[in-house]
This record gives structure tokens, sequence and C-alpha cells, in this order.
């Protein structure tokens, strides 16, 4: 019911409710490999392994990438990023990924189109390229006579007709060319500086046809084909604007032939190949993985996910088989200055973990001793390595313990230590452990992997390189990194608010809210709040000093539930007892 009110201004009281933090996503990994195709140093978020092959291809030398995102998968991760991984840039050590390419000339035998691999690869040799001409879709014809000198034709209908399309107008005894350059209800007009060199009646009939050619792209698995492109940058259907972005195969370029529209158009060709597609697999050297940050659009390597804010951790297992094959990879060094990259992001950014392998053949002596060359809470070997159940040999166990943390995430939360879980898709280990290797490798900090008869195969271990005890377990490095995230995002809104004591009070309140909430489900020890969290943002850690330098400080203190790695069952037997049971 509509109360009748005079008009003027009324003041209405609303309960400020707390804004809410919201936890980020966790157990999304980027796997960093090599491919047979894809963009290179470029992340591209996948949700299925098919969705892998799709986009990255089939390799056939023997790489642990595919494999490891597969048993990703099979382990229950959600989502992941890719970076494909080639050698790219040469410093005298032999070849570089390239992109196949062909030129597309017009019939005076001028290059009109350059047609490059979507991405670097042999994989694009195999790639034909065909042209033809475009059958038009739609044809209309004038209405009204058009003279010498006009610049606009009035048409019976403009569909199939927009701003920058090519036209040909033409009876049975000639035609011209124009871009149209503006559609106003029934009449087609072009620049003034191309007036009509002669009259076209509308008796004759005069027609109009938009003017195009077909590009089909194919190999022996995908066809892709483009009709009524054209090579006039105005119009809708220019060959880049539709081709590029959407081709999985190609983008194209145009040469801008000196010839006129439409003589400028490719010629007719049948299959012609792209040439020149190189991988660049056994030439990657440790800076392929590194990368560099050359700026926004110029980033390679780790560089490419440096400011991703929605990847936790970062797997790497495609570094023991370059170690193996890659002549850029001279000896064991390179694999560990690439390692301790990735953690060096890691600690950097805060807000991730690296799930590192161990080269190949590594014994457990020699596990250790590789761990040893780390000391971070950002990172987590896993041992021995793991025979996938879709056959062939061993590979780093890396890619299926990220689906075994991201399973856990989603399961329960970051707070469950992802250890004595399952390994789904893993049918043998390359090496199995006595209990005193497995003693060896966790005091070492070292995760190992074990058979149990009737319960499978399982991660044995939840431990971070770190030798602090505070950061000794993987789970309580995440809970912490977690809750930065989550409120470094939800927290967005304060920048440039008015630093008072108000903003303090909302901050502090919607910081309490989000970890009231995590301790009732379990998150932290404590049979209080108060023993299980404080949070700190007054006039006691917001000076005037730091008021006056723009700061705000807010303060946590967590109690983190750190895993149950010994279980001590004690036995006792009462002698006395059964004395006199015996003497009864």
């Amino acid at each position: 019911m509509v109360m009748p009110r005079p008009p003027g201004v009324r003041i209405e009281r609303v309960i400020d409710q707390p804004r809410g933090l919201g936890l980020v996503d966790t157990g999304v990994p980027c796997f960093f490999g090599l491919c047979e195709r894809g963009p290179v140093s470029e992340p591209v978020r996948i949700v299925g392994v098919a969705e892998f092959y799709e986009h990255f291809g089939t390799l056939d030398v023997g790489s642990y990438l595919a494999a490891a995102i597969d048993g990703f998968f099979l382990n229950g991760g959600q989502q992941c990023y890719v970076v494909r991984i080639a050698h790219l840039f040469e410093r005298a050590r032999g070849e570089i990924a390239t992109k196949a390419t062909a030129r597309l000339r017009d019939a005076d035998k001028q290059n009109t189109l350059l047609v490059s691999a979507a991405s670097e690869g042999m994989w694009a040799n195999q790639v034909r390229v065909s042209v033809r001409a475009s059958q038009s879709p739609v044809q209309t014809f004038i209405s009204v006579d058009a003279h010498v000198g006009e610049s606009a034709v009035t048409v019976k209908s403009t569909h199939g007709v927009s701003r920058g399309t090519l036209v040909r107008i033409h009876d049975e005894e000639a035609a011209a060319y124009r871009v149209i350059s503006s559609v106003d209800g029934r009449v087609l007009s072009w620049t003034e500086r191309e007036p009509l060199d002669r009259e076209f009646r509308s008796a004759a009939p005069t027609l109009i046809d938009p003017v195009g050619f077909d590009l089909i792209v194919e190999t022996h698995r995908t066809r892709e084909v483009f009709r009524g492109v054209n090579l006039s940058r105005q119009s809708p259907q220019f060959v880049e604007r539709v081709v590029n972005g959407a081709s999985r195969m190609i983008t194209v370029t145009s040469l801008d032939p000196p010839t006129l529209l439409p003589d400028c158009f490719p010629a007719e060709i049948t299959d012609l190949r792209l040439e020149g597609g190189t991988d660049g697999l056994f030439t990657v050297v440790a800076e392929d993985f590194i990368g560099a940050d050359l700026g926004p659009g110029s980033r390679f390597g780790l560089a490419a996910i440096a400011d991703s804010d929605e990847i936790d951790m970062l797997v790497l297992p495609d570094l023991p088989w370059c170690l193996k094959n890659s002549a850029g990879f001279k000896s064991a060094k390179d694999m560990e200055i690439v390692q301790q990259a990735v953690v060096a992001q890691c600690e950097l950014r805060r807000d991730r973990v690296a799930l590192l392998d161990l080269p190949p053949d590594t014994t457990p002596v020699g596990a250790q001793q590789w761990r040893r060359l780390f000391d971070s809470s950002f990172a987590a070997f896993y041992y021995p390595w793991v025979v996938p159940s879709t056959g062939g040999p061993a590979i780093p166990p890396s890619g299926h313990v990220a689906g075994v943390v991201a399973r856990c995430d989603l399961a329960e939360g970051v707070y469950r230590a992802p250890a004595n879980e399952v390994l789904n898709g893993v049918v043998d280990l390359a090496l199995f452990l006595q209990p005193h290797d497995l003693t060896a490798l966790n005091n070492d900090g070292v995760n190992g992997l074990q058979v149990f008869a009737q319960r499978g195969i399982r991660v044995w271990g939840a431990r971070t390189t770190s030798t602090d005890p505070q950061n000794r377990y993987l789970n309580v490095r995440r809970t912490v990194s977690t809750l930065a995230r989550t409120i470094n995002a939800g927290l967005q809104w304060v920048v440039f608010e008015p630093n008072a004591p108000e903003l303090w009070a909302t901050i502090e309140r919607d910081v309490r809210v989000l970890l009231e909430g995590l301790w009732r489900k379990g998150w932290f020890r404590g049979a209080t709040m108060d023993e299980a969290f404080f949070v700190l943002c007054d006039d006691r850690n917001n000076t005037q000093e730091t008021r006056e330098a723009g700061q705000i400080v807010l303060e946590i203190g967590l109690a983190p539930l750190r895993p149950a790695e010994f279980v001590t069952i004690r036995l006792t037997q009462d002698v006395d007892v059964l004395s006199r049971e015996d003497g009864a």
C-alpha cells in the first residue's frame, strides 16, 4: 500500500551490516611444461584433461606434463592453469621455437596476406590453407538511377550490407567496386573521392553484391572455414578481424598490397602448406622456465604468472625431463636454479607454494641431499616417482599430489593436511620405501609416498622444506597464505577511505567475523575464540605516524591446527591382577 506523503527529505535508519569476507578459491595450480602447440608463456585456464589436449595437443617425445595434468584431475582437481615452455630466444644454443608461415599472393603475384600458425611448433607444418571466391549470400538492386559523379545509390534493401562492406555495383556491361562508408535508410554511400565514372540505370537492372573470399584452414583432424572475408580494413568482414582470435590454428596479417580492391584479394589456391615451424624442445634452457618481465604483453616463463591472484600452487613436472633430454640443461644445477627461482617467487608473493619434484633416478639419500638445498615454508618435495595407470614409465608425482591438495581443500579446507590420502591414477611406485627410509626422509622434510596393503598408494607426509618448526607443515603455510589472500581481496574497498577509528572498527569487525566462522568450522586450535585468534586494528597499532604516512595497520594472530604425525598407543598390563586370577 502506498502511503500519501508530502514532498520532502526523510531519513531512514539502516543497520550497518558487516560486508563479509569470502574465502578465495584454493587448490588452483599452474603447470609449467612442454607442449606440442598452444601459446608460449601465456597462462591458459583448463578445467579438464580433454580441454588440455584440445589447447596444447599431444607430444610424442615422452614429456611428463600431460600425465601430470591427467593425474591432477583424477585426484580431484577442478581447475588449473597451464604455461607452455619452449626455447624462444637464440643464445648460440641451437634451435628456437618458431611459427610456421605462408604468404598468399594476388593475381599479379604481389604478396597480399601473411598466414602464420597460431603458436610455435612443428605441428603447424601440417596446416593447409585454401582460398576460393565467395558466393555472395545476399544481393540487391538499385531502385533509382545512379548518375556520373555521384557517391551514393538508393537500393531496394540494405540487408547484409553495413559500413565497411566492399560491394560490386554491376550491370551486364560494367562493374564498379566501392567500400560503403554509411548506410542511411535505403541509401548506400561511399567516399566522395571515388565518384561513379559511368551511369547505372535501375531498369538495366543494376545489381549490388557484397564481395569477399573464403579462407579454408585444415589439418587431418580439424577444418575451419571463414566465408566472405575481405581486405577492406573498414569492413566488419576484414580478414584480420574475423580470423584472428577465432581460429585455433592460424593468425593472418594483411600486407597492404598496392593493388586496388578487389584485385588485391589472394588468388585461388588449394592446400598450400605452412612451412618453417620448429618446436624448440630439446634446446630448452633454465632461463626459458625462469623467464623475464619485459612489461605487459612481454612476460615469459615464471614472470607470466607473477601478477596472477587465482593461482596458489606451482608445479613443474617437466623439469626432470629437461634434465634428461634437453641439451640446454647441462647438469642438475640447472634444475636447481629453476626450482630456486620458483621458490623465490612464492616467497615474494607469499600466496602460493611450490610442489617440487626430485631429479630422475634419485636415491633416498640423494633425495635428502637435494632437499637440503632449500629452506623455505613455501616449497614441498614428494618422493618417489609414480607409475601412472595409463601405462608408460614412472613420472614425477607433483601433478597427482596437486590433485590431492585440491581434493582436501574442496572436502574440508586448506587447514586439512593433504596426507594419508589415496593417489588415484597410480598403479605402482618407482621405489618401495622401507620404514627407516620414510623416517629419514620425513625428518629431512621430504614427503614420502607409500604402498599400504588394502589401503592403496598414499601420500605419507605434509611437510615443507622449512627448518623453522613454526612453518614445518604445508597445511599451516597454506592456511596463513589463504587468509592473507582473502583479506587482501576483501579489503580493497578500504583504499582511500578516511583513516579514522570508524574505519578501523569496521575492518576489525569484518576480519573477526571471518575468523570466527572458520574457527567454528575447525580451522584453528583453541576452546574459545580468544585462544584461537586475535584481531587488532585501533589506535594502539595505528599511531599518528602511521596515519600521516597513509597507512592502516591490521594485526592478526592465529593458532593453526597442525597434523598428528605420530600416534602413540600405550598398552599396560596389571601383573598383580593376573597373579590373583591365576591363584584363584
